[in-house]
C-alpha cells in the first residue's frame, strides 16, 4: 500500500485519524520507556523498538530522543545555555519568540545535538546521533524519489513537522513558569498539574516537578509523592493546577489568561494559602521574565549523566 497509494485525501486521513488515536499515547510512551526501559535485559534488543522504528512514524527521527531529552534536557534541567532547548532566557508569553524556538528545533538539532553530545565527552553518542540523522534523511529521500513521494509526505515528512510543533510547544508549556530568581530550582523551573484527564493518559506526567526531582521514578508512584511531599512544594512556592493540562497552561498563557489560570491554582499548604488570587497573578507574571543565562557544568560533571 505504501507504494501503490498516491492519494493526498488518503495521506491526510491516515495522519489525521493515527494522531488523533495514538500520538499522544506514543510520545509519552516513549518517554517512559526511555527513563526506565520497558523489557528486561533478556530481552533488551525489544527495547530498540519504540525509539529506533515506530518513532520515525510519529516525526522522531531514530536515535535522538534519548540523547535529547534523558542525557540532555535532564541533565542541563532546562538550564540555558547547555539545554539546547532550554526556555529560561525569553519572555515565554511571547509568540514570536516561541516560533523561532520551534524553528531552531527542527532546523538545527541534526546538528546541534551532535555537537553537544561531543562537547560533553559523549563521543560515542554524538558519532551515533550523528549517523542516524545522516540515515533518516537518505531514507526519506529514497523513498519519496524510488518509492512514492506521496506516502512518505504524509507518512514521515509532515508528522516530522506535526511532532517537533507538539514537542516543543509541550517542553516550552511544561517550562512556561520559571523563577528567574532562581531557576536552578525544581520546584520553581516547571510546575504540576493535578486532577487533570491527561494524566489518564500520559503515565502521570502532570506531576512534572517530581518527575525533574527524580526522573526514574516509576510514574505509579507519582501521586502519593506528591502527597509526601506537600510540605517541600508549599515551602519552595511550587505551582500547581488542577484541571488542566500543559497545553491548557501554554494556550492561557499565549492569550493573556493569568487570571483564569490563578483560578486553577491549588495552593499546597499555609504559607500558599494567605495568597490572594491578585497576588497569584503577580507570581505568574513575574515567572514569565527571562532568567539570566547561567554557565554550563564541565564536561566530566555532564559526562556522568544516564547512559
Amino acid at each position: 500500500m505504501f507504494a501503490f497509494c498516491r492519494s493526498h485525501w488518503v495521506g491526510v486521513a491516515y495522519l489525521a485519524l493515527n494522531y488523533a488515536l495514538f500520538l499522544q499515547r506514543y510520545m509519552l510512551t516513549l518517554h517512559v520507556t526511555e527513563h526506565r526501559s520497558l523489557f528486561k535485559k533478556e530481552y533488551g534488543l525489544l527495547n530498540y523498538i519504540i525509539p529506533y522504528v515506530m518513532c520515525n512514524f510519529y516525526g522522531v527521527p531514530s536515535g535522538f530522543y534519548r540523547l535529547h531529552h534523558v542525557v540532555m534536557h535532564h541533565v542541563e534541567d532546562n538550564a540555558s545555555p547547555g539545554d539546547l532547548t532550554s526556555t529560561e532566557a525569553v519572555p515565554r508569553n511571547s509568540l514570536p519568540h516561541f516560533v523561532r524556538y520551534w524553528t531552531r528545533f527542527w532546523l538545527c538539532t541534526w546538528v546541534e545535538l551532535p555537537m553537544y553530545a561531543a562537547r560533553k565527552g559523549r563521543g560515542g553518542q554524538a558519532a551515533g546521533c550523528a549517523a542516524c540523522a545522516l540515515g533518516y534523511w537518505v531514507a526519506m529521500a529514497a523513498l519519496w524519489r524510488h518509492v512514492n513521494p506521496v506516502a512518505t509526505l504524509w507518512v514521515l515528512l509532515v508528522p516530522f513537522f506535526v511532532s517537533t510543533f507538539a514537542l516543543m510547544f509541550g517542553n516550552w508549556s511544561q517550562h512556561v513558569f520559571v523563577d528567574p530568581d532562581q531557576p536552578r530550582n525544581s520546584y520553581r523551573s516547571t510546575y504540576n498539574c493535578v486532577a487533570c484527564p491527561d494524566n489518564r493518559r500520559t503515565y502521570n506526567d502532570g506531576y512534572h516537578i517530581l518527575h525533574h526531582l527524580n526522573s526514574r521514578l516509576h510514574w505509579s508512584e507519582l501521586p502519593q509523592r506528591f502527597i509526601d511531599t506537600l510540605a517541600a512544594h508549599d515551602e519552595n512556592d511550587a505551582l500547581v493546577f488542577q484541571g488542566i493540562g500543559f497545553f491548557d497552561v501554554g494556550v492561557m498563557v499565549f492569550t493573556g489568561q493569568l487570571d483564569k489560570l490563578a483560578g486553577h491554582i491549588v495552593p499546597c499548604g499555609p504559607r500558599q494559602q494567605a495568597r490572594s488570587r491578585e497576588e497569584w497573578v503577580a507570581l505568574l507574571r513575574h515567572r514569565l521574565r527571562p532568567a539570566k543565562a547561567r554557565p554550563e557544568p564541565p564536561a566530566a560533571a555532564s559526562a556522568a549523566a544516564p547512559s
